[in-house]
């Protein structure tokens, strides 16, 4: 038995009922034990109740909310020097590519610009603090 068959076994005893399962084929034993969470009913349920269904529904409506990620590792400025104004503040209006920032890698500094048309709703980070790769900076609304 080769290694591929071996997952195969293995993704088909997990997608089953199964919780246990031997296997012996010349040297070869395989042996797959898996734990299956039981679910314990605390209270017995009678033919004389009856389960109540809520009449209400909550509907979630989604918050068309996007964030503006790093793409770099580095320091994170919000303004292009530390005498002039942010690029952004909360509240702000902003339009797809623009400048919403500032990383400095290596004494190089990166423009941040914007993915998308919307409001600024949250700054997530503050000025002169370093950021990871992926990590969210900004979270904006989407318009």
């Amino acid at each position: 038995m080769d290694f591929k068959e071996i997952l195969e076994l293995i993704e088909a005893i997990d997608k089953s009922a199964l919780t246990k399962f031997s296997f012996e084929e010349g040297d070869t034993k395989i042996k797959i034990e898996k734990n299956r969470e039981e679910t314990i009913c605390t209270k017995p349920v009678t033919q004389n109740e009856v389960l109540q269904i809520k009449e209400e529904v909550e509907i979630i409506e989604s918050d068309n909310f996007e964030y503006i990620k790093s793409p770099l590792i580095g320091t994170f400025y919000n303004s292009p020097s530390p005498e002039e104004e942010s690029y952004i503040a909360v509240g702000d209006k902003v339009s797809k590519n623009q400048v919403i920032g500032i990383i400095e890698v290596m004494k190089v500094m990166n423009e941040v610009k914007c993915n998308y048309d919307g409001i600024v709703e949250d700054i997530l980070i503050n000025n002169n603090d370093t950021v990871e790769y992926g990590q969210s900076l900004i979270k904006i609304k989407v318009l």
